[in-house]
């Protein structure tokens, strides 16, 4: 009833006499779209291309995917996409990574929103919590699966996720939905858009959220709510046929209950706790293009990015700004693309219990160059593609990140590429700079000899993970080689890759066991308080080390069809297998050997004019998560019962029961709790 109420209220802000549309007119999807064959990606070359002829593994997730599927969040949006890795810690927490073991803070998938990179060098992760985007206003969503580094510069290792944003002109009129169901007290959103003349347009947005907690902890009782408020505007311009830009910016407020896992008082034991965290994200971006002749194109883009975070134990604060150049032109059979970027970051983190930094890193800088170039060796069937990306950084120095890559079309309508690259991966601050206390360790796991007295032996020494400022940047080169096929109502992607990377970090233990000498010397004069009391100044330390090799395999395949305008279907396999190749007395830091399978499946049907069914399937099956192997299906039912209003009922986690889905606890300040079956009713207007 409480539901019911809530959708009965959100139909009263919006009139029902509102200008006609036909149901469903703009959701209705081809085969070439559908495999997106029409799309011109910009992510893969940094130039508008056909995503079909790109010499990598890129899927494009369209709008019409996103709006059907009635995904509620970027991560859930994700989950469509074939050998992308997406775990779900809990209601607001997410750990996401393509050709690679998934974390809380994954370090090597590079994330941005028309281009700007939500990367930040303190914990070198994306907070999925709080990237906040109008799912309604992207126009769609390019993945790469494999290295980016030659274009987007460091911690592209496995993969892209470039976010792009509709142009105002598309969104025009008022927008308002609500909704509301087992795990959402409400989510509403209200957009309106407009022209500025003849010469630009605008729309701005406002978003407020309510979610519930989960309703199954692992360890304590969960406390995942979230609420959350946003506002942001975009401004797209024209005012010729060679002149364009945009203007856009956002703010998101957010609170978020959590559950948490710190060493946090005496014990030196990593202890469950709830708290909640208060986040505020702003960002603002502004882009220029040129159109300079016929062959040649320029863009500028400068952007600022502010996140600021607040809770009991962590207080943290970044701020970045970026300026990057781009030109683009074609000279017969030869296009070549060169540009130059800048970034500069301001990290402001307060000491506390968890972490304390060595000081001397609170700014740090990046700038660099790249150059690209694509030739045709045969007219319209073989092209050659080479480049580079030199980049400086204040941590390692300058970093070289080259990729060659090769594109043969046979015959219509059928691509075959190869590509090998390197990428580099920065050490984030908190490998570079910072000690962090994690769960101690017991005097009887790294004495020599124990006691037989308890106090002694179970007692848990303070444990640190330090950084340091000698490790490199890791290293990996990718050997990668694809096949795409469109036949009449079927289309077919296929990839594989090979990746190999050195100086990936590692531990290493220095338990120190001079320090416990004198302890044993208190114990054989029976002083045995102040042996316990001397035991309170004694550490171990793990140090983190670059001298470890990973080895990543798999490949996937996907099978598209359509046999009619009212329906379609996909069939995905993703197969991935990760090693380490440790040296002498160290320790894997993130990740450990794994095989990880995945199948997808997902169809579309039309059923009647203003009805339509969308259901998406995962079958997660993987070792490095300690979880249970699962599958989930999500389902959507949507009706356009007026040509304004619609109405949708999705089901998520279906079949899946109760289920973990992320369980390396292990990581600090990581707690999972259970991910729950949800139903959730929503109401959409346009006018």
């Amino acid at each position: 009833m409480k539901i019911v109420k809530r959708l009965l209220l959100g139909t009263l802000l919006v009139s029902p006499y509102v200008i006609a549309e036909e149901p469903f007119s703009d959701l209705d999807l081809d085969l070439d779209s559908l495999m997106a064959m029409d799309v011109q990606v910009t992510s893969a070359m940094k130039r508008a291309q056909s995503a079909f002829d790109t010499a990598s593994s890129i899927y494009v997730l369209t709008k019409e995917q996103i709006t059907h599927s009635g995904a509620t969040s970027i991560p859930e949006a994700l989950k469509m996409v074939p050998g992308l890795a997406v775990r779900q810690l809990d209601n607001n927490q997410w750990a996401i990574t393509s050709r690679g073991v998934a974390s809380r803070f994954s370090a090597k998938l590079l994330v941005m929103i028309d281009g700007q990179s939500f990367y930040t060098p303190k914990f070198a992760a994306v907070y999925w919590e709080t990237l906040n985007v109008p799912l309604y206003d992207i126009e769609r969503i390019e993945v790469i699966r494999g290295q980016g580094g030659l274009l987007w510069g460091s911690n592209a290792n496995n993969g892209v996720i470039n976010i792009i944003t509709k142009n105002s002109i598309d969104t025009r009129g008022v927008h308002v939905d609500v909704s509301s169901g087992s795990q959402i007290n409400h989510d509403a959103n209200l957009r309106y858009g407009g022209d500025m003349g003849n010469k630009g347009s605008f729309r701005v947005y406002g978003h407020i959220k309510d979610g519930d907690e989960s309703d199954k902890g692992i360890d304590i009782e969960p406390a995942d709510y979230t609420e959350q408020q946003s506002a942001g505007a975009r401004f797209d311009f024209t005012p010729n046929d060679e002149w364009s830009g945009l203007i856009q910016g956002d703010i998101t407020q957010s609170t978020l209950g959590q559950n948490f896992r710190g060493v946090i008082d005496e014990t030196n034991r990593n202890i469950s706790f709830t708290d909640s965290l208060d986040r505020t994200d702003s960002r603002i971006m502004a882009r220029v293009e040129n159109r300079i002749s016929p062959d040649a194109n320029q863009m500028l883009q400068t952007s600022w990015l502010k996140q600021t975070g607040s809770q009991t134990y962590l207080q943290e604060h970044f701020e970045s700004f970026d300026i990057d150049y781009q030109m683009n032109f074609l000279y017969h059979d030869l296009k070549l693309d060169w540009g130059l970027n800048y970034r500069y970051n301001d990290i402001s983190f307060a000491e506390s219990t968890f972490i304390h930094s060595d000081g001397g890193y609170n700014t740090l800088q990046q700038y660099g160059a790249l150059i690209q170039g694509q030739y045709s060796l045969i007219a319209d069937e073989l092209d050659i593609i080479v480049g580079t990306k030199v980049e400086h950084n204040d941590l390692t120095g300058w970093e070289n990140q080259p990729l060659a890559r090769l594109v043969w079309k046979p015959q219509k309508n059928h691509v075959l590429w190869t590509s090998i690259s390197k990428s580099v991966r920065v050490p984030s601050l908190i490998e570079f700079n910072d000690d962090y206390a994690i769960d101690g360790q017991r005097v009887e796991e790294v004495s020599p000899i124990t006691t037989g007295i308890d106090a002694i032996d179970k007692y848990y020494i303070r444990t640190y993970l330090n950084g340091n400022s000698n490790v490199k940047s890791e290293q990996s080169v990718s050997y990668e080689a694809g096949y795409r096929l469109s036949q009449g109502s079927w289309a077919l992607d296929l990839s594989a890759y090979r990746t190999i990377a050195k100086d990936v970090i590692a531990l290493t233990v220095d338990g120190n066991t001079e320090q416990f000498l004198p302890i044993f010397g208190l114990l054989q004069a029976g002083q045995v308080e102040l042996a316990l009391q001397s035991l309170t100044a004694t550490s171990i330390n793990y140090n983190i080390v670059s001298n470890a090799q990973t080895t990543t395999n798999g490949g996937d395949i996907i099978l598209t069809w359509q046999p009619s305008d009212i329906f379609n279907a996909e069939l995905g396999y993703s197969y991935n297998t990760f090693n380490y190749d440790l040296a002498e007395n160290t320790f894997a830091a993130i990740g450990y050997n794994s095989t990880s399978r995945q199948l997808f499946a997902k169809t579309d049907v039309k059923l009647f004019d203003n009805q339509r069914l969308f259901a998406s399937l995962r079958v997660e099956n993987s070792d490095a998560y300690n979880t249970e192997n699962y599958t989930a299906l999500d389902l959507t039912w949507q009706w356009a019962f007026h040509q304004n209003w619609s109405a949708a009922i999705m089901g998520k986690n279906l079949f899946a029961g109760s289920h973990i889905e992320y369980s390396n606890t292990g990581e600090t300040y990581t707690l999972p709790n259970y991910i729950d079956e949800s139903v959730t009713f929503k109401l959409t207007a346009k006018f």
